[in-house]
Formats: C-alpha cells, structure tokens, sequence
C-alpha cells in the first residue's frame, strides 16, 4: 500500500471487514490505546472486530502513505471529532463504514470525506427527505418508481451530504439542507458535480461524486475546493 499520492488525486480503498481472528489479533496491535479502548467499548462482538479492522487498516494506508511504523502515527480529534494527524503533515484522509465494508480517502493538501452506506429498501426514506431535505432532493427522491428505487435514490444523495459534512468537519444537521443533485444524476457510473451551502455554515465550495461499490452498498466522496481532483481507486485492501 504505497501508491504514489504525491499528485494532486485522491486514493480510495475498500476494506473488507470481515477478517479472521489472526488478522483482528495483529491489527489490534497497532492501535493507539485510546482506540484500543473504543473498540473493548463495542457492545457486540461484531462491531468490534469491525472497529479494529477499519481502524487497523487506515493506520496501515497511512503508514504506507508516510513511510513510518502504522503503531507510530498520532491521530487527534478535530472540530467535530473529525481525526486528522498530529504535527505538521498535510496529508488528509477519511474514513467511513458500514456493515462489513469500509471506505478509506486519503489525499494532500485537501480536506476530504467519504461516506459508505448498505441499502436498505425496507425504510420509509419519503418522509424524512419531505422534513429536511432541499425541495429538489425531496422530488427527486419523491419520483422513484418504487421502495428500492426510493431508498437507492435517498441514499446516493445521503452519502452526498455526509461526505461534504465529513470534508468540511461540520455537524450533520448543517449538511441536510445541501442541494446535492448534479447534472449526471441520469445514472453514469461516477457522477460528479460542485456543492455550496447558500447558508454558508459550511463555507467554501466541495467537489462531489459517487465512489462504485459493492453491491447493496452506496458511497460518495467530497474534496474541498471547485475543481475536482483525480481519483485513484477504490482499491480493495483484501490482505491486511
């Protein structure tokens, strides 16, 4: 996991997280002990082991990115809790997972976020996109031909405005009300398109589009600034 991110680009990895015992047991290893202690929080089992891969992994890819021992990386908390390293390093990364996958973003100079979501067509989604989100959002999600279709259409536009939120280090709340449709909303593989907040809680604009994921999952990514970058990936980190 050294690929080349000095370019102006993003690099984006799946992390399987169903991972046998031997592999949990190694990454725990290299945990910060406030980690160590988040993840022997977990209530289950299984979102522990989850935690520990996800985590583990992202000290691997940073580690790999920077050139140092993963045990060795110091991660404090930003505005909002979003992490970031300690010192002077511009390196910027994000992580997001849901169910048994996990998304990792990394990239210089640049805030970014991810944000990976499981499909769940059971959800009543129509109501919630009428309370809160932007009346184009609502429509869109509104005009669905059916329940699948709903949810698939409210959940590319949730990972939109999660992933923004997560950029800019911001409180969901303050991501609900985004227009996030964009002109490639008829269905290519990667759309992309450019958010502002007319509020202005989360300044600045953030370039947006949609990761390929496995099936039942939907994911999105937002770097800061109008100009999206080149994006390396997703690769799937499948030896840990």
């Amino acid at each position: 996991m050294t690929d080349d991110i000095d370019a102006p680009g993003v690099q984006v990895w799946t992390v399987p997280l169903d991972r046998p015992p031997a592999t949990v047991a190694r990454l725990s290893r290299i945990l910060s002990e406030g980690e160590a202690e988040r993840g022997d929080r977990c209530r289950f089992e299984h979102d522990r082991r989850r935690f520990i891969v996800a985590h583990g992994a992202l000290r691997l890819i940073l580690a790999g990115c920077l050139d140092v021992p993963p045990e060795t990386l110091r991660l404090r908390p930003g505005r909002h809790g979003k992490p970031r390293l300690a010192g002077s390093s511009e390196l910027r990364f994000n992580l997001s997972h849901s169910g048994e996958l996990a998304l990792v973003a990394v990239t210089w100079h640049r805030e970014v976020g991810v944000d990976v979501d499981r499909l769940r067509p059971d959800l009543p989604v129509e109501p919630f996109a009428e309370r809160f989100f932007p009346a184009s959002d609502a429509r869109f999600v509104a005009a669905a031909t059916g329940p699948t279709e709903r949810a698939e259409r409210f959940l590319r536009l949730w990972t939109r405005k999660e992933a923004v939120v997560k950029a800019a280090g911001a409180r969901l709340a303050q991501g609900l009300g985004l227009t996030v449709l964009t002109d490639a909303d008829a269905g290519a593989d990667i759309d992309a398109g450019v958010v502002r907040d007319p509020s202005g809680q989360i300044p600045g604009a953030w370039s947006v589009c949609d990761l390929p994921v496995p099936d039942g999952w939907l994911a999105a990514l937002a770097v800061a600034g109008a100009v999206a970058p080149g994006i390396s990936g997703p690769h799937s980190v499948d030896e840990l």
